[in-house]
């Protein structure tokens, strides 16, 4: 009788154990469905964006009005409840409440044709969600186009204050300037998602960003000065390019 009782506990402790370790985690589902439907609004920004850099703000508007709705769904059904990962956040509800009124008054401004407004409203979304990702130790692939942005505008810097050639320290910060972009620019093409790697446009856009970055080292070995404006000069609407199709 003692032996039957010990092989169904051990029965109903195997059972048991089994069915904890198959039961879905509450908290992946959440933070892949909060993922997938921020980027595809993220997707939509971008395009905004790049509309409105080039003088479109009707067309801007619509994807504007995508994004819109895409938010409001993403504040009700993660403003209270987020993804277990921010759920200590306790600015995280402030946070999405901050770029769904971005949000709203840039449409309301490319809606009304002031392309520079609307541009000024909605640049600082992309910093909220960046901050928003790295207070709480959340890395994407966005994060990552952010990295390169960010050490290239450093290195743009040179372009209107080149460095004197024959001052060492000028020139050594050019160099780790310029070390850090491309550091950052391949960590782009390595980390690209598959959706992404296989775009034409973006290997393109990277083989010839790359190369332009290489061209720098022999202005700094030949030191040409006018060499090395023409290169960023140049660099400016690739690094620009990367973020508004690909970041």
């Amino acid at each position: 009788m003692f032996c039957k009782r010990i092989r169904i506990f051990v029965s109903f402790f195997t059972f048991f154990s089994f069915a904890l370790t198959s039961i879905p985690t509450a908290r992946s589902a959440p933070i892949h469905d909060f993922n997938e439907v921020s980027a595809v609004a993220y997707g939509y920004y971008r395009e905004a964006f790049f509309l409105l850099r080039t003088g479109n703000p009707q067309v801007a508007s619509i994807e504007l009005e995508k994004m819109s709705i895409k938010w409001k769904y993403i504040l009700k059904k993660f403003g209270l409840i987020p993804p277990s990962i921010y759920s200590k956040d306790q600015h995280w509800k402030t946070t999405l409440e901050a770029i769904d009124t971005s949000i709203d008054h840039g449409l309301k401004m490319a809606m009304k044709g002031d392309t520079k407004e609307a541009i000024n409203i909605l640049r600082p979304v992309r910093k909220l969600l960046s901050e928003l990702r790295k207070r709480n130790g959340v890395h994407i692939y966005s994060d990552t186009v952010n990295q390169a942005n960010d050490a290239f505008k450093k290195l743009k810097k040179f372009r209107y204050n080149p460095p004197n050639f024959n001052v060492v320290e000028e020139v050594d910060q050019l160099r780790q300037s310029l070390a850090t972009t491309i550091f950052w620019y391949k960590q782009c093409v390595k980390n690209a998602p598959n959706s992404i790697r296989k775009n034409s446009e973006f290997n393109r856009l990277m083989d010839e960003s790359l190369y332009l970055l290489s061209r720098v080292w022999v202005a700094i070995a030949n030191k040409k000065e006018a060499n090395l404006i023409s290169i960023l000069r140049g660099l400016s609407s690739s690094d620009q390019m990367l973020f508004l199709r690909f970041g």
